[in-house]
Parts: structure tokens; C-alpha cells; sequence
């Protein structure tokens, strides 16, 4: 249930629940919205319609001329509207001026204007930039220095986001490398590499040009042994607020992404009407919100093995968030974790491990609930399998809902009540909750 995923299952939710009559819906949106908060605050990650993060390659057809590139994009359909877009019944081909930039992007001419074209031969590059061979220098190169070693950059064709003027791209040629007469030794290597880690200093302000150099230099110096100092003439006296240097003298941002700053950190998701109202599953919410529509005849033939599974579901989902040192289950069944053990930061796999193990045990529940039924299951229900498993989808929601059951599976460890167990068979439970709407 990640991304995709679980936007898919919301959306299916959203239809037959209000956000603040759900308690698993509501606890669910409230992680994207306080995950999409959190980057917009330590990130400043705006969502751009007309735009998109893609991976540079190269146009080894050779059709592309310099100051060109080629741009087909999936999923057209959040582009409605759009004129400047080819589209076919999967991907569009973007045609006319695009900015493309990488991060990081200090220099103003880091930021290139160039002309998107339909070139056939290109038709079998989708999701990603294709650059030209040809010119006196690469795009990529001009867009920070960067390459195609599987940078990403940032592509748009929105109107209003491309400079009606451009500024040379500034020189990003490798500082001259440390030259030795005879063959390094292991004992050199270390002690640059000592030396690297006790010296390294990067880009430290977007402000001023000379240390987009500076910044270039540092991030070869691995290559090149060639050491970057900092001037003192160019270090910080004091630092923005939306940097956020609780141990620095700061000062309030005038800027547009100090006034963004201040504005996310001030939002409260509680102070709005449509607002959650509720941000755990307690007992009093569990009183309030269980949903009678959900039971359906025959239920309650189901609700031995539906305790028994969710005793097994909720143990080894509370483990998995023991391990990975994540706090709420919706957290880490969205994949929008905010706060996380010193663990899961150190590993840079480790999103793609949770996404693996919660894929894992969501699967393995699925498969219980459409598991081949006792054949005295099916006597009792006649010939309608879509029956049995109704019923069966209803006693998992009984059993997880109900406040007879609420806290009765985590005694003793110190956690919560968990939600997500019978959700596992989303498409049963949205058929049943339907089928009572329609009746009402």
C-alpha cells in the first residue's frame, strides 16, 4: 500500500466515506498531509503540474540539433487541458520551450531554456530528458555542471515557470588534479581520504556566484585531490529561518521561500473545518465511528478466525515498526515517514526494505481471506461465493472496529490498535458499503 498504491485505495474510499467519518481514511490522509507539509517546509517540494523529475540521456540517434530535446511523458491525463502536448492513450510528447535545471542549481545560468520536438525515432524513450550530441557543449554540463551518470533534472513546460530570458552557463571545468611521481600509495589514500573528510566544505549560501564554483570544485575534490577552502570573507554570519540552525544566528527571510517557510510551519491541521478529529484510534473514537452498514448476514461465522488472524497480522506489523523505528501505522504503511530511528536514516534502502516487508504482509493476509473456504462455509451460503466473502470481510472489520475488541491484541507491548487488517480486502469492503448506500 505505497504511493500509487495507496492513493488507489484512498480514492476507492473516498467515495463511499467522508475523511472525518473514517478513522483509518482520516489517519491516512492526515500522514500525506503532514508528510507533504514536512517537505514543503525542509525541501520547499512544489508540486508542478506541467512538469516533471526525469533522468538525462543521451540522443545516440543523432537528431537532436543543440539547443533541442526530446520529452515524451506517461500518464497524460493530469495534463487536461494542455496545449502544448501530443497524446496518445499512455504517454505524451511534450513540444515547445522547456526549462530544465538540476540540483543543486546556484548559478543563474544553471537554469537552460531549450525546444522540445516530436522526433520520432526517439518515440521508444519514455519518462526521461533526451539530450542532444551535438553543439560546442552539452546541455547537461551547462545545467550545473552536471552529466549523464544518472543525474536527474528538473523539466517544465509551464508557461509561467520559463525566464523570458537566460544567462550564460557558467564555466564548470575540473579544477587541475594533484599530480605524483610515482604510483600512490595506500598510506597516501588514506591520508586524503582523512584529510577530505576533516576539510570538505560545500556550497553553503545559493546567494553569491563565486561559491557555485567553489561548490563544483568541492564535490570533485574526491577525483581531482584537490582540496577546497572557504574564504573567510564568504562564510555565513547568520543563516535564514527556513534553514532552520536552531544552534545559528538567524534572521526572518523576506524571500519567497522564507514567506513559505513561515506559512506551512504556522498550518495547523486541527484549525480547519473538513479537519480530521481525531489522531488516534482510541477507544472513544472506536465507540463513535464503528459503522453498522458493514455488518452483512453470516458475519459473525467468520469472527474466530478473524481474531485469530489479526492477532497474527498486528504482531507482525508492530514488529516491523519496532525494527524500523516508525511510530504510526499509517506512517509506514503510506511510506510518508516523518519521524524514523536513527536507522532508517543511516540506510539509504531502507524505504525500498519497509515497502518490501508491509507488500509482504498485506499479501500474505490477502491470500488468508481468499483462501479456499471449508466446504461447510459454502453449505451454509448456498451457491454465492461473493457471499462468503463478504460475510468474511465483514467479520475482519468487526473484529478491528468494534469497541468490544479495540486494544485487545497488542496487551502488553505498548502499542496501538491497529487498522489496517482488514483493509487488506479494500474491494470487499467498499462493495459492501456501497451495496448499503445504494439501499439507503
Amino acid at each position: 500500500m505505497f504511493q500509487g498504491e495507496a492513493t488507489k485505495i484512498l480514492k476507492e474510499m473516498l467515495i463511499c466515506y467522508k475523511p472525518n467519518a473514517e478513522p483509518f481514511l482520516a489517519l491516512m490522509l492526515q500522514s500525506f498531509c503532514e508528510s507533504k507539509l514536512v517537505e514543503l517546509r525542509s525541501k520547499t517540494r512544489i508540486f508542478v503540474q506541467k512538469g516533471r523529475s526525469m533522468m538525462g540521456c543521451l540522443d545516440e540517434t543523432g537528431t537532436l540539433e543543440y539547443g533541442e530535446v526530446f520529452v515524451q511523458c506517461s500518464h497524460h491525463a493530469i495534463f487536461s487541458g494542455s496545449t502544448t502536448s501530443t497524446a496518445s492513450q499512455d504517454n505524451f510528447i511534450v513540444k515547445g520551450k522547456v526549462v530544465v535545471a538540476k540540483n543543486p542549481c546556484f548559478h543563474p545560468g544553471d537554469v537552460r531554456v531549450l525546444r522540445a520536438v516530436d522526433v520520432p525515432a526517439l518515440h521508444h524513450m519514455m519518462d526521461c530528458v533526451v539530450f542532444p550530441q551535438k553543439g560546442q557543449r552539452p546541455h547537461p554540463n551547462e545545467c550545473s555542471g552536471s552529466d549523464l551518470d544518472g543525474d536527474l533534472y528538473f523539466v517544465s513546460w509551464d508557461r509561467d515557470l520559463i525566464p523570458p530570458k537566460t544567462t550564460k552557463a557558467m564555466n564548470y571545468t575540473t579544477a587541475p588534479t594533484v599530480e605524483l611521481d610515482h604510483d600512490v600509495t595506500m598510506e597516501e589514500v588514506a591520508d586524503f581520504f582523512t584529510n577530505y573528510i576533516r576539510t570538505r566544505k560545500k556550497a553553503m549560501s545559493a546567494k553569491c556566484r563565486k561559491l557555485a564554483k567553489l561548490h563544483s570544485d568541492a564535490v570533485d575534490s574526491p577525483k581531482t585531490g584537490v582540496l577546497v577552502k572557504l574564504p573567510p570573507s564568504l562564510r555565513v554570519k547568520e543563516y535564514p529561518d527556513f534553514m532552520e540552525k536552531i544552534d545559528k544566528r538567524t534572521y526572518m527571510s523576506k524571500r519567497v521561500i522564507g514567506k513559505l517557510f513561515r506559512q506551512v510551519k504556522d498550518v495547523d491541521l486541527g484549525s480547519h473545518s473538513h479537519s480530521f478529529k481525531f489522531k488516534s484510534f482510541t477507544r472513544e473514537v472506536a465507540m463513535m465511528f464503528y459503522d453498522p452498514d458493514m455488518e452483512v448476514d453470516g458475519f459473525k461465522d467468520f469472527i474466530d478466525d478473524a481474531i485469530n488472524f489479526k492477532s497474527e497480522y498486528d504482531y507482525k506489523l508492530g514488529n516491523l515498526m519496532d525494527y524500523f523505528g516508525i511510530k504510526t501505522e499509517a506512517e509506514l504503511l503510506s511510506g510518508n515517514i516523518t519521524n524514523a530511528s536513527k536507522f532508517f536514516h543511516k540506510r539509504k534502502d531502507c524505504l525500498d526494505l519497509i515497502i518490501y516487508a508491509v507488500r509482504s504482509l498485506m499479501k500474505e493476509a490477502r491470500m488468508l481471506f481468499f483462501e479456499t473456504l471449508k466446504s461447510d462455509d459454502q453449505s451454509d451460503f448456498g451457491t454465492d461465493i461473493d457471499n462468503v466473502y463478504a460475510a468474511k470481510a465483514s467479520a475482519w472489520y468487526h473484529v478491528t472496529y468494534h469497541p468490544r475488541y479495540w486494544g485487545c491484541y497488542n496487551k502488553g507491548m505498548a502499542r496501538g490498535h491497529f487498522l489496517s487488517f482488514p483493509w487488506c480486502a479494500v474491494d470487499m469492503l467498499i462493495q459492501i458499503k456501497r451495496g448499503k448506500t445504494s439501499n439507503h
